[in-house]
Formats: C-alpha cells, sequence, structure tokens
C-alpha cells in the first residue's frame, strides 16, 4: 500500500457516545458501570494484563504520600479522578485503585457526577504514570444536562504496529458496535484520532469555535463532527434522506441501520485507509447537517482530518 493510500493515525484515539441522560441515579450507575467495565475490557489490551477488580494500589499511594514513585517502571497503574457530591456540592477527588475505592467510585454514579474517570497506565521509568494510557469516563455538561457522555480515550502505539493494528481495529468498531445497537436512543458517536483531548471537542467544533454545550442540545438534527466512524441520530438520518440515500451516495464503505432508529456509518473498511479524498467524499454527503461556518486550521501539531470549507446546505 502507498503512502498516499494509508493514513498514520494521530497520538490518541477517542471513542464517544453521546445518549440521553438517566434522570433516576440507579439507572445511571447502572449505565456507568456497564460503560466503564466494559470499556476497559475491550479496549485496553496488552495494557490491561495483569488488571482486575482485586487491584489494590494503596500500598505504593501512601507509602510515598500520593506523589510517587507508584511501582516499577512498566508495571500497570490505575487511578480515579470524579466529582463528589457533598452538601449539594460537588468536590474533585483524585485517588488511586483498589477495591473499596472502586466501589465508593461506582456508589457516586447515584449523583450523576459533572465527571467520572478511570485511568489505566504504565509507570514510565521514574515510576509515575505515562504511556501507554486508557481513560475511561461518562462526563455531563452544564449546557446540556440531559445527554451523557460516554467516552474511552487511548494512546494509538497499537494502531502503529502492523502486528497488532489489525487486531486492535476490530475491537474498537465490535465495541463501539455493541454499545450504539445495545442503547434504545443514540444521539452521536464516533471514533476519531483529531479530537481535542483536553476540552473534548470534536476537530469540528475546535475549527469552527463551537464547544460541546453548543451542539450537544442540537443532535436531533446537527452532527457534532464527522470521521471515520460516525453514528447519527434518527432525525440526522431523516434529513440525509435515510439508509438508501446514503448507501447510494458510495461516501461510506458502510452504512447501517441500528435498532434506535439512527445510522452507522463507517467510511473505510480500514480507518488507516481514511485518506483525504475520504475526508472530502464524507463531508459532501453529511455537509446538510454539519454546523454551519468555515472551519479555521488548528495550530496543534496533530493531524485535523476535515475539509476547510463551509458547507452546502
Amino acid at each position: 500500500m502507498t503512502a498516499e493510500q494509508n493514513i498514520r493515525l494521530n497520538s490518541i484515539l477517542r471513542a464517544e457516545i453521546n445518549l440521553p441522560c438517566p434522570a433516576e441515579g440507579d439507572a445511571y450507575r447502572q449505565l456507568g458501570r456497564g460503560w466503564f467495565t466494559q470499556a476497559v475490557g475491550s479496549l485496553a489490551g496488552a495494557l490491561g494484563d495483569g488488571f482486575d477488580y482485586g487491584l489494590d494500589l494503596t500500598a505504593p499511594a501512601l507509602a510515598n504520600k500520593g506523589s510517587g514513585p507508584f511501582g516499577a517502571p512498566g508495571t500497570l497503574w490505575a487511578s480515579f479522578l470524579y466529582y463528589k457530591t457533598t452538601r449539594r456540592r460537588q468536590r474533585l477527588v483524585a485517588t488511586y485503585f483498589s477495591p473499596a475505592n472502586w466501589h465508593d467510585f461506582l456508589q457516586e454514579l447515584d449523583n450523576r457526577p459533572l465527571d467520572a474517570r478511570l485511568q489505566l497506565a504504565l509507570l514510565d521509568d521514574e515510576g509515575q504514570p505515562g504511556e501507554p494510557w486508557l481513560e475511561v469516563s461518562a462526563t455531563r455538561d452544564d449546557d446540556a444536562p440531559g445527554v451523557v457522555s460516554l467516552i474511552a480515550v487511548r494512546t494509538t502505539e497499537e494502531f502503529q504496529d502492523p502486528a497488532t493494528a489489525d487486531d486492535a481495529q476490530r475491537r474498537w468498531e465490535s465495541f463501539l458496535r455493541h454499545q450504539v445497537e445495545s442503547r434504545g436512543s443514540v444521539l452521536y458517536a464516533s471514533v476519531a484520532d483529531d479530537a481535542d483531548y483536553i476540552t473534548g471537542r470534536t476537530a469540528l467544533e475546535d475549527g469552527l469555535g463551537l464547544l460541546p454545550g453548543d451542539t450537544l442540545p442540537e443532535l436531533e438534527t446537527t452532527l457534532r463532527g464527522y470521521g471515520w466512524l460516525t453514528v447519527c441520530s434518527p432525525g440526522v438520518l431523516t434529513a440525509l434522506g435515510g439508509v438508501p440515500a446514503l448507501r447510494a451516495g458510495g461516501a461510506f464503505a458502510e452504512v447501517a441501520p441500528l435498532p434506535g432508529g439512527g445510522a452507522w456509518l463507517k467510511a473505510t473498511d480500514r480507518i488507516h485507509a481514511y485518506t483525504d479524498a475520504r475526508v472530502r467524499a464524507v463531508f459532501d454527503a453529511l455537509a446538510p447537517v454539519l454546523p454551519p461556518g468555515k472551519p479555521v486550521p488548528s495550530i496543534a501539531s496533530e493531524t485535523c482530518r476535515l475539509v476547510y470549507e463551509a458547507p452546502v446546505q
């Protein structure tokens, strides 16, 4: 395969699903627990070797007063970051993995925290969390309280190695397909290597100067972005003419209806084949449901897989 037919991924890959947020805490906890355990089981790969829910990292954390080193270089570290509700306020908790802390983390999901994260990482030469790493989270935005975002972000070393790339794609694709098919209603989902890790914005949101809080309330009619793998809501699918029209357009290698009424749109069979030409084809196909405006190129070193034009609508 020539260089023109094969892209190199950026340093992290992000899977995200936006869903209507459960109104009850116990339903939110069940949703979150399933997401955290299934994402770790499916996406950690070799990083997850040695991980289990009986893992207790209390001793190295306490021995070094929480500042490390946390163990021998190359060994596994796991930690939590979440908001805990106390007297109707939310305070940030950062702690290490242990069965007791895992229990507390899950219990706090009853309060539907704005952010709850579990991270696995290998310790670097100084015994600090380094690469590779996987972070799994469930978040809510103050500007869109009716939506929950289920997110998994991982370093892409598996995708850079020809020996592991095919298996890595299979795991990510199978995982997301199972997740969106098992949910009653999916507003948006994607797998992309150009989303902003810090802000959670898609590359398109970043280029347009939008925040997730601007786009999350509009997902019945508008996409947050587009990429190698995009899942759209029923309203967006209708605006695009339905599954037959998208299949006939030829922009996607796979167009599949979902039980909740939306559609699974995979641009190319292999993520490494998502070249500029394929980006253009996807942009043209989805233009009617993209936010208006011409995106501005990012100054970041990572490659943004966008067409820098305003969509024709």
